[in-house]
């Protein structure tokens, strides 16, 4: 059963004071490894620790001990969770001497430090993961926690391509962008980028500083279109897409 909590007055955690490892045993199986520094925050000694781990569906607690007595679980696999996921990560501290445990600090979508001792880049937008994906080579899935690049894996060199083709980088990224902001912008109708750290504003801030652009229209579903399309064009322009891809056929050459 999952322990239901109030989020009333809670302090904020820095993302900073989190750090997690993600490696895997043969089987494939994922386990983490953390670094929590809770010592600038005003707690109860009997304030419960807990990391949650999730992704889609599947959703793992564990239990840290108290701010006092801290304790780091042996039990640290993620068994609830898809092998092939790189899930994200929350941290609540709470106080459990109310009838539903009041939650004092909280961070959330805390993303690895590293995957399998190979670093991983924390302030992307943009996950990858790998799939059976049938017959297609790549999707964007921005239904989940995080927006996720997901790549056939029966697909040959499929990592090497996506990491560093100069014909998928132009023909797949700009795409990308495209389909995130307007999911962003025009489905969800979120049109602040400073409101908060979650993913939609960290996009919305991201497009905003390219070349030329500026924060996006509040309203005019026309103008928030020609937003995106500029966009776009400016994310485009500022990794040469078009040179990339001319450039490819020359090595080939």
């Amino acid at each position: 059963m999952i322990r239901k909590f109030n989020y009333t007055g809670r302090q904020k955690i820095k993302r900073s004071n989190v750090k997690i490892d993600l490696t895997r045993n043969g089987g494939g199986t994922r386990f983490f490894n953390i670094s929590l520094h809770l010592d600038d925050l005003d707690l109860l000694d009997n304030a419960h620790i807990y990391i949650e781990a999730y992704h889609r569906s599947g959703y793992q607690r564990f239990d840290f001990g108290s701010i006092g007595e801290k304790r780091i679980p042996s039990d640290r696999w993620l068994r609830n969770l898809s092998n092939s996921a790189i899930p994200l990560f929350r941290v609540k501290v709470v106080d459990r001497t109310f009838t539903h445990g009041r939650i004092l600090a909280s961070v959330d979508k805390i993303r690895p430090q590293s995957v399998d001792n190979e670093q991983t880049d924390s302030q992307s937008l943009l996950f990858v993961e790998f799939d059976d994906l049938g017959n297609l080579i790549w999707e964007l899935d921005i239904d989940g926690d995080w927006p996720t690049l997901r790549l056939n894996t029966k697909a040959e060199e499929i990592s090497l391509v996506a990491s560093s083709d100069n014909r998928f980088l132009p023909l797949v990224y700009p795409e990308i962008v495209k389909q995130i902001l307007t999911r962003v912008l025009l489905k969800d109708e979120h049109t602040d980028p400073d409101c908060d750290d979650d993913w939609p504003s960290l996009c919305l801030k991201l497009a905003s500083t390219l070349p030329g652009m500026d924060y996006p229209p509040q309203t005019g579903k026309a103008e928030q279109e020609r937003w995106i399309e500029k966009a776009v064009e400016a994310f485009s322009a500022s990794y040469d897409m078009l040179e990339r891809f001319n450039k490819s056929f020359q090595e080939i050459k």
